[in-house]
């Protein structure tokens, strides 16, 4: 570590008293310290830096001061006499996360701190876990839940708003050269499109002759980027100046965040983040984690913050971890959302999830004054719990090959009247080989699409929506149609794409019944049937053309019916597939024994 000389400590002591919120100006605390180390010749210029601390310091009344209750505190005005709040959407319905990132709603609001005044100047965003202002101080942009929002407070207007609300944006950094040009990233592509605020232009990386795009900040003369390496295929992370002149390249990997001379960055599609102590010394990294990363930045003291989930299917948990600056674990706590709110100083955030809880970065805790979120009814939690265990079940299978037979009993049933045999249904495809390699690192977010609660209570219909992302980069979405049934205090998932109070199963019912008739008079091919005593068992409507269940019994244009022959608890499973004609009724294509599993 590079010694501080005395009279370089009475120059950072005499930077670090800048100005509080009320009328003065709020600028944010920077250290710019000559090296004694002269190692590196041809990085010279950058080693006289020590970079900055991305933090705001304030002489006088804390900004948070202002917060009324059920508000976090985002960002103070370069001049400090504004703040800006952010608080839960008012009205929000229920949550329509199961698994993952939770999509809070919420709303941000400009208040005057000397005259209280307060006023919405967006709703209905997702949680905000980065603010970052134009180079200027006329813009302010917030992103959060991949979605960005730029707010322009000297015409108090949102910019660009019609388009950015279409956007997905996961990353985003103001350029260094102009007070309203602004780089962008996507959840699979590190330098995305560029915006032109004052003509209200949206660049593609395609469009543009930038082959690095600005990430962050490391001085006032040299930035942060990534630059993708033709040589390698991979994303190098860049220390560059203002003109986009590359001065150092760091490595692989894409920038989260950085502290002084420190960096983090992402690896893998976002799984896995890496901690770089010293830009100078590059090659000694040390690897934080190889699951996926929610959210990871600096808070005080150049510690580390970062959010993954918890695998704990009770609850939709995930774990933040405190690292020291040497990279060190310091602590771990149990949280329910994956993003984080700093404040200004860095010394606190909110965790957004059912309640924003309060983590002090100081003292490494959770407050006692978690503020209100948003979270599922009471009676909803118990079939939360079992599609996301059963979910994780049937997936843990698909994308690792693991067969957790313990768990099919824990969260699938059959059950009769009607016919419904989703655990027969796991249990086949469980028995099935599995051609797939596994894919040890993924991630799941389920989302409630629609439901249905019957009057009794003891039934339930669930449409979902599975989105998956792997390390490789791959990535699916599929909407699965749920039947749950309780018993015994328990939620089970009893049917996939059963739909057993629609009106087309009843005349699928009625189709297969006619054909059984015919087997037993002998009018069929079927002869092996004849013989036998049959009765309809599961009717599961399909899409032919993706081999998969159908989410909505309308788009359904194939049917698989289960015939079970003998006495119960004994003989035979057929399966009948049935295909929907153009007259829009059914004509059997199949009767066998094989692939019960598939269509």
């Amino acid at each position: 570590m590079t010694r501080i000389p005395p009279l370089a400590a009475f120059l950072i002591a005499i930077i670090l008293l800048v100005t509080g919120c009320s009328q003065n100006p709020v600028e944010e605390n920077q250290i710019y310290v000559v090296s004694d180390n002269q190692s590196f010749p041809e990085d010279a210029d950058l080693l006289n830096i020590e970079g900055r601390i991305p933090f705001q310091k304030y002489e006088s009344e804390d900004p948070a001061h202002y917060c009324e209750p059920g508000q976090v505190l985002l960002s103070v005005s370069p001049g400090g006499e504004e703040v800006f709040l952010m608080e839960k959407s008012p009205g929000e319905g229920l949550p329509d996360v199961i698994l993952g990132d939770p999509a809070d709603q919420v709303r941000i609001l400009r208040k005057n701190v000397q005259t209280g005044e307060q006023k919405t100047i967006v709703d209905g965003i997702p949680f905000v876990s980065k603010v970052a202002w134009s180079p200027d101080g006329n813009l302010v942009a917030f992103g959060g839940g991949e979605r960005l929002t730029i707010y322009d407070p000297v015409n108090d207007r949102l910019v660009m708003e019609e388009i950015l609300s279409m956007e997905t944006i996961s990353g985003f950094y103001w350029s260094p050269d102009s007070k309203d040009k602004l780089y962008t990233e996507q959840p699979d592509l590190a330098n995305a499109s560029i915006y032109y605020l004052s003509s209200q232009r949206k660049v593609e990386a395609y469009e543009t002759r930038e082959e690095t795009y600005y990430k962050g900040r490391l001085d006032n003369d040299y930035y942060y980027g990534t630059k993708w390496d033709f040589t390698t295929g991979q994303m190098q992370t860049v220390v560059l100046d203002k003109h986009r002149k590359v001065i150092k390249t760091i490595g692989p990997g894409l920038f989260r965040d950085a502290y002084q001379k420190s960096l983090l960055l992402g690896n893998d599609h976002g799984f896995g983040l890496s901690y770089i102590k010293d830009i100078t010394r590059p090659d000694q990294v040390v690897a934080l984690t190889d699951e996926y990363v929610y959210d990871a930045k600096f808070v005080t003291g150049g510690q580390i913050a970062y959010t993954v989930q918890a695998g704990d299917t009770t609850g939709n948990a995930f774990y933040l971890y405190i690292a020291s600056p040497e990279g060190r674990q310091l602590k771990r706590l149990k949280v329910y959302g994956g993003r984080i709110a700093l404040s200004p100083d860095g010394t606190f955030g909110y965790v957004n999830g059912p309640v924003w809880q309060r983590v002090d970065f100081v003292d490494h805790t959770l407050a006692e004054d978690n503020l209100p979120g948003a979270g599922a009814e009471v009676n909803l939690a118990g079939i939360y719990e079992t599609i996301r265990g059963g979910m994780t079940t049937y997936y843990e299978y698909r994308f690792r090959g693991k067969r957790n037979w313990v768990d099919l009993d824990k969260y699938f049933i059959n059950t009769d009247t009607p016919a419904q045999w989703a655990l027969f249904d796991m249990e086949t495809i469980f028995r099935r080989e599995n051609g797939k390699l596994p894919a040890p690192r993924y991630a799941l977010n389920i989302r409630v699409m629609d439901f249905q609660l019957h009057p009794a209570g003891e039934r339930a219909a669930f449409r979902i929506r599975v989105s998956t992302r792997s390390s490789e980069g791959t990535g699916k979405v599929v909407d699965y149609a749920l039947e749950l049934i309780k018993s015994s205090e328990h939620w089970y998932i009893t049917g996939f794409s059963t739909f057993p109070d629609s009106e087309e199963r009843r005349l699928v019912e009625e189709t297969v019944q006619d054909i059984i008739t015919g087997i037993q008079l002998g009018n069929t091919l079927y002869d092996e049937l004849q013989d036998k005593p049959m009765k309809i068992g599961q009717v599961q409507f399909w899409n032919k053309g993706m081999n998969y269940f159908a989410p909505l019994v309308a788009r359904a244009d194939a049917v698989k019916v289960f015939l079970h022959t003998g006495p119960p608890g004994a003989g035979e499973i057929y399966k009948l597939v049935l295909e929907k004609t153009e007259q829009m009724d059914w004509k059997v294509v199949k009767l066998t024994q094989e692939d019960l599993g598939g269509l």
